[in-house]
Order: C-alpha cells, then sequence, then structure tokens
C-alpha cells in the first residue's frame, strides 16, 4: 500500500468473469488501462490504496437482510446482469456466480476508503465501483450493492461526514441513490442523464436533469448550471462524483446511443467537476460508474490524470 496516494485500487478489481461463464462487455477493467497509463507517461509506477472487504454491517445500512440473502442464488445474479443468449455460458466446469459476492464487496470497501481519502487529502478517487442502480431490496443494470449509498450512511454512522452530495454524471440516471435517499435532507442528489436512456421509470433525484437528444450540444453548459445551482441549495461536507464514461460516443452499449460526446467534451465536463469542488475545498471522491467497451478507459484516464495534478500528486 502506497502512504502518498489518493488512488484506490486492487487488481483484485479485475474479475475474469469467463470462469462464471459470462462474456460481457462491462467485465472490462478500466482501473488497470488507467493506472498502466499513467504509468507510461510518468515513467514510474502509480501507487494505490488497496482496500478490504466491506463489512455485511455496513451493507446492512442500506440492503436489506433479505435481499442479501438471495444473493446466494446464482440465478439473482443473472438478472441483475441482465445476461442474455451467447452472454452466458452454463457449465458445471464454472463457478457459481453466487462467489462473485466478494468482489463486488472489495469494490464497495474501496469507495469507503477513498471517501475517508477524500476528507484527509481534498480529493481521491476509487478506480471502479459507482453501482448507483442498487435498491436496498434488489440490485438491478448490473448493480448488486450501491457502494456510493452504503459509503455515505457508513461515514454518517462513524461521525465523519453529516451532508453529502451526490453528482452523478453517468448517462443513466443515479435511481438508486435517488431513492434511497429520497426523504433524507442529509443527502443531496443531483443526476445529470438522457431522459431517453434506461431506466424507462426514473426516480426522483433532488435535481434532475434528463437531457434529450437536441439537447446534447450544450451538455456542458447544463453540467454547469446544475452543479451550481445544487452548491446554492445545499452545503456538503464531502462530494461522491459518479463519473461514468458512458456518455463517450466511443461507449458500446446500445442503449447509449442518445448521448454521444467527444473525448474533449468528457475531459471538460470532468475537470470542471474537479476543479469546482477544489476550488471551494470540498472534499470529493471520485467512482468510475457506467462505461462499455474497449475505449472507454480513456476518458477515466484523463480524469484521474488531472485529479492526481490538481492534488499535487
Amino acid at each position: 500500500m502506497s502512504k502518498e496516494s489518493i488512488l484506490v485500487y486492487s487488481p483484485k478489481y479485475n474479475t475474469d468473469l469467463s470462469i462464471f461463464g459470462v462474456i460481457k462487455p462491462f467485465a472490462l477493467d478500466r482501473g488497470q488501462m488507467v493506472l498502466d497509463k499513467l504509468a507510461e507517461d510518468r515513467k514510474e509506477t502509480v501507487g494505490y490504496n488497496q482496500p478490504e472487504l466491506i463489512s455485511v454491517d455496513d451493507l446492512e445500512l442500506v440492503h436489506t437482510k433479505q435481499y442479501l440473502a438471495t444473493l446466494k442464488d446464482s440465478d439473482v445474479w443473472k438478472e441483475i446482469f441482465e445476461l442474455r443468449h451467447k452472454e452466458f455460458f452454463a457449465s458445471e466446469k464454472n463457478l457459481p456466480l453466487s462467489d462473485l459476492f466478494d468482489d463486488i464487496r472489495l469494490k464497495c470497501g474501496g469507495t469507503l476508503l477513498s471517501a475517508k481519502l477524500a476528507l484527509k487529502h481534498g480529493l481521491s478517487a476509487n478506480l471502479g465501483g459507482g453501482y448507483h442502480h442498487a435498491f436496498p431490496d434488489r440490485g438491478r443494470g448490473f448493480c448488486v450493492l450501491n457502494d456510493i449509498a452504503v459509503t455515505i450512511r457508513s461515514l454518517q454512522k462513524q461521525g465523519l461526514v453529516k451532508n453529502v452530495l451526490i453528482v452523478d454524471l453517468d448517462f443513466h440516471q443515479g435511481d438508486g441513490n435517488a431513492l434511497i435517499f429520497k426523504n433524507d435532507p442529509s443527502v443531496f442528489t443531483l443526476s445529470v442523464h438522457s431522459e431517453e436512456g434506461w431506466p424507462e421509470v426514473k426516480q426522483q433525484s433532488t435535481l434532475d436533469v434528463g437531457l434529450y437528444s437536441h439537447q446534447v450540444k450544450n451538455y456542458q453548459q447544463h453540467v454547469e448550471e446544475a452543479v451550481n445551482k445544487a452548491l446554492g441549495m445545499f452545503k456538503p461536507d464531502l462530494v461522491v462524483y459518479v463519473a461514468g464514461s458512458d456518455p463517450y460516443e466511443h461507449d458500446v452499449l446500445a442503449g447509449t446511443a442518445f448521448i454521444k460526446l467527444s473525448l474533449a467534451e468528457m475531459n471538460k465536463r470532468d475537470q470542471f467537476v474537479i476543479d469546482t469542488f477544489a476550488d471551494k475545498q470540498i472534499p470529493l471522491t471520485m467512482v468510475f460508474a457506467g462505461g462499455y467497451g474497449p475505449h472507454v478507459w480513456e476518458v477515466h484516464y484523463f480524469a484521474v490524470k488531472h485529479m492526481l495534478n490538481r492534488a499535487g500528486f
């Protein structure tokens, strides 16, 4: 573990889903790709902090015991991962999908550790995580455990934070967080997302900015106005930035066709968010969230690179 790092990662994030019989684009590990490129640029290995498994007690701050018990059933995982024909090959040689539970717990632990680093250093990033679709009683949209909500509840329980702002710029609405914190004034949920994209039924965030295709040309303006409006309404002790790369033009998920931003536009988005809160000295932790295909790591690379530079690492 590096003592001088604001990054959180584990080689175990790179789960080989093929041993479970799964073939799906979300399986690509973006974190290692980002670290490799940073090392190439810097001519040295980039340090990171390795997380521990999130505790079951922390999970139960958000998720019901009944739901957590269902995760012993591989069929539940198939439904959450939306595995279709040619995406899952059942075989006695494959490990059961339920064995993935600790893999997800580790990434949840990464978000909690990353948030604590943000409170110490001002900026931090978990090179993974961002499972914003998971509800208290069920997983959905590839999201099994809601690491963001669990992290917030754990920090609040420990007395480390009171008020938390979620800035969610994933292509898809952060519906899990919207539902979990719907009646909680201590958590402000901001989601800028595709109004035409999944989920078809949206939840009510504190502030929703649902964009239609014809509004994408003004994407940056909508983001900046939304963030500034949120800051005018709420004073956070911590910001969780859900930096989904799925609005990127090279994302391969068919459902993300409604927003296709260039790499320059994605970089401008991420730099704005990081700089806005760094300038105000409000701690911010970033999670990767959505991003599908062989090129989306590029978005995260530039975001992490900017964060490291901004934080002086």
